[in-house]
């Protein structure tokens, strides 16, 4: 078996396990651990101050050029109650700046920080830093994470893919028959409560990124995502993905355990671009052909009754099934894969059929969610804990429903897998409301620009505090560059369908005139299939590719690609290699953009730039919702290859429309850029 003994020591390791108990080595194979490294490069050491800073007492580094001024106007703007938007560039220490000044204010106010991030790399780097803090002042920190990524039980038996809900109860249920003494409860949760003060000791002394946490916790025998959840209430900083704050059942449970509705705490938002469209995507929702079927084949297996006026469970899912397909049929034309639905489209076809009105459809909706429970309990009597397929689709009919409003599109669409019903948010007000309660909180990103953007569509108070701050790093280690003589803009090519041969000849003479480690990137997927032939014969060096939904293969070879020197890679832009991976050193030296990802057409990106339009004046959609992203990606990919104040870099941009975005990309016109490139890489051997 695969993974069974320890690389390191030889111990037994449990199928899932992902740290070695006995000796806190990885047990993940060398694939993924390319991609834990990736997401954790090695950074060059920061100098540690000799003597207390009196304007940022909780600076534990000699600071550099900006960060006393970003620590000063983040500290004026919470101390007044405001709301402070940062675009910080790289360098200039956003992790170490927010939390030096969110401590000063926190502890002067007694207040807590909640730290949000998007990705686990970017939650231990908090608890690094948290560490260098405590050398010169008391602090406490702790990362947060979901029972499926903590609970050692789960993780062992294989269960930590089943959903939040269906974990909640099962572990409610040992928890249950731990405390009544009975069988079948959890060893670790009985023993959670006598571990508490070594946990801390630990947690004080090392400040653990959330594996070692874990590992922790498990070598003791308790239960790391309990004791997480017993600490947090004392801990400084408490870091935690945005889900706590997004979802609003899990943000509920998470401010009871930090102390209840009158604790007061400080946001920090990181990588803060990221938060609005993950809003939107915590509120959206489908249902799916799969999920209509599952409920059909588990209804057909329990022969579930009659819970309405005659109505079965059964021919109610069975109806729905037609129904979709139905909509999908008379609606979306050929060459069409989705069709906007008109206000109660499908719950006017159930009320029909059934002959019920609103109030009925409400009962047969709670009704099935019943059954769903019922089905869920009798099951877990058993040692069973799988979710009903009923009761999930029953949940998502109950959504749907209470979507029928301005906030959401919702649409029939055509997929391989069939037809399915689509509600998307392109307003998410929950998220909007928390944040309108909160006095004062730190929204930053390397690449948020234009800050307006952010702050009003986040629905942030008129008083918000906007603030760019230039990366500290020698101008002369990077350049930018554009070519005004191609275009990947769909009428052009179309139009010339010389078009792509030229892109193909100058891509490939870009890479051939530099000796450097290089990464292009393109708007997408069929483009870069499209163009390899052409590029693998023309390019004689080691070429490596982003295989679309192989994470594992590009992993693999990604990190073969870091460890050379002279090897080109060819990514999407807008993944995971073009914003959650640093290349420091000469990992990366060349980028080459191809083109401008704008985001696709579809009804939702339609109906939102409609919305803006209507709230920030004409023309203000489009901005939000296509040009700004599309640059912002950019700038993203360009940001991959200088992560220190040594690295060196250079981009060139292959698409005359950049012109307009000069400024935002500090890009210059190239009547050249294969010359230009190789005079950037020439200087700098000299």
């Amino acid at each position: 078996m695969d993974n069974a003994f320890c690389r390191n020591c030889g111990s037994m390791i449990f199928p899932r396990q992902k740290i070695c108990n006995s000796c806190g080595h990885s047990t993940a194979k060398p694939s993924e651990q390319g991609l834990m490294k990736f997401m954790a490069a090695e950074q060059p050491l920061k100098k540690m101050i000799k003597e207390e800073i009196p304007e940022a007492p909780f600076m534990p580094y000699e600071p550099r050029e900006m960060q006393l001024e970003i620590i000063a106007d983040i500290k004026k703007a919470i101390d007044e109650g405001r709301h402070i938007v940062i675009e910080s560039g790289t360098g200039t220490g956003k992790t170490i700046v927010s939390l030096s000044a969110g401590l000063e204010h926190a502890k002067r106010t007694d207040k807590k920080i909640v730290y949000l991030t998007r990705t686990i790399s970017q939650s231990d780097q908090v608890m690094k830093e948290l560490k260098a803090i405590s050398s010169i002042k008391p602090v406490s920190g702790i990362i947060i994470t979901g029972r499926n990524k903590s609970c050692p039980l789960f993780i062992r038996e294989g269960l930590d893919d089943l959903p939040p809900n269906v974990l909640s109860l099962m572990c409610e249920e040992r928890k249950k028959k731990s405390l009544n003494g009975s069988q079948g409860g959890c060893r670790f949760f009985d023993r959670t409560k006598s571990g508490i003060n070594n946990v801390i000791d630990y947690c004080l002394r090392e400040f653990p990124t959330s594996a070692e946490l874990d590992t922790y916790c498990e070598r003791f025998g308790v239960c790391p995502y309990e004791m997480k959840k017993i600490l947090m209430k004392d801990m400084d900083v408490v870091v935690a993905p945005y889900v706590h704050i997004l979802s609003e059942d899990i943000r509920e449970n998470f401010i009871a355990n930090l102390g209840g509705e009158n604790v007061a705490f400080l946001l920090i938002v990181d990588e803060a671009h990221n938060l609005i469209d993950a809003a939107r995507e915590q509120e959206s929702f489908s249902i799916t052909s799969n999920m209509i079927e599952s409920a059909v084949s588990e209804c057909t297996a329990t022969k579930t009754a009659e819970v309405l006026r005659g109505i079965k469970i059964e021919d109610a899912v069975k109806y729905l099934k037609s129904a979709v397909r139905q909509l999908a049929t008379d609606n979306i034309s050929f060459g069409k894969t989705e069709f906007r639905l008109g206000r109660d489209a499908v719950e006017n076809m159930i009320m029909s059929h059934f002959g019920i009105d609103r109030s009925g459809l409400g009962k047969l909706i709670e009704d099935m969610i019943k059954v769903g429970e019922d089905r869920m309990g009798a099951m877990a009597e058993n040692g069973n804990y799988s979710i009903s397929e009923i009761y999930t689709l029953g949940i998502a009919l109950k959504d749907w429903v209470m979507s029928d409003s301005d906030r959401y599109i919702r649409s029939v669409k055509t997929s391989g897998d069939g037809e399915y019903l689509f509600a998307a948010c392109i307003d998410p007000a929950d998220i909007v409301a928390f944040m309108q309660e909160q006095k004062g909180a730190v929204h930053m990103s390397g690449t948020l620009q234009p800050l307006e953007q952010y702050y009003k569509i986040m629905g942030l108070p008129r008083n918000t505090v906007a603030r760019t701050y230039p990366s500290p790093f020698p101008k002369e280690n990077r350049s930018v560059v554009y070519a005004d003589d191609v275009t990947t803009r769909y009428e052009d090519i179309n139009r010339d369908p010389s078009m792509v041969t030229r892109i193909e000849k100058k891509i490939s003479r870009l890479c051939n005139a530099v000796d450097r480690n290089t990464l292009v990137f393109f708007p997408s997927y069929k483009m870069m299939k499209n163009m390899r032939p052409f590029l693998e014969r023309d390019i004689p060096k080691p070429l490596f590719w982003e295989e679309s939904g192989q994470q594992k293969k590009t992993m693999k070879s990604l990190d073969t690609f870091r460890k050379g020197v002279n090897g080109v890679f060819f990514s999407v832009i807008g993944g995971s290699v073009a914003e959650g991976i640093d290349f420091p050193g000469e990992e990366l030296c060349f980028t080459i953009v191809v083109g401008i990802q704008y985001p696709p057409p579809s009804l939702e990106h339609s109906a939102m730039s409609e919305l803006f339009d209507s709230r920030y004046g004409p023309g203000m959609g489009w901005k939000y919702t296509s040009e700004v992203p599309a640059i912002r990606k950019i700038r993203q990919a360009i940001g991959r290859m200088i992560r220190t104040e040594t690295d060196y870099g250079m981009a060139v941009i292959l698409d005359r429309r950049i012109s307009k975005y000069q400024r935002q990309l500090e890009a210059t016109l190239s009547e050249d850029p294969v010359s230009d490139a190789a005079e950037f890489f020439s200087r700098r051997w000299r």
